[in-house]
């Protein structure tokens, strides 16, 4: 799927504009589900055992942002972790 059309990437991009207090009152808030709505996650690192997805409320077991990364995956470059 077209990156510039996922469904939640909108609400992913206000997330890096607005302040947090606007985001914990549910303004831009994540999606429910990637593939509900037919779009792929994306993945980042939550702890050493779960991954999220950036545009849902999704966590998965797994270093699933780990793949993506690996393949320097410029997609959404505005979420790349540097390092």
């Amino acid at each position: 799927m077209n990156e510039k059309r996922h469904p939640y990437a909108w609400r992913t991009q206000m997330r890096t504009w607005l302040p947090w207090f606007l985001i914990d009152l549910g303004i831009a808030a994540k999606g429910e589900d990637c593939e509900k709505s037919n779009a792929t996650h994306r993945w980042y690192h939550i702890d050493t055992v779960f991954s999220g997805c950036y545009h849902c409320k999704v966590e998965r077991e797994g270093k699933l942002w780990k793949a993506v990364h690996d393949k320097a995956d410029t997609r959404y470059p505005h979420l790349e972790t540097r390092t």
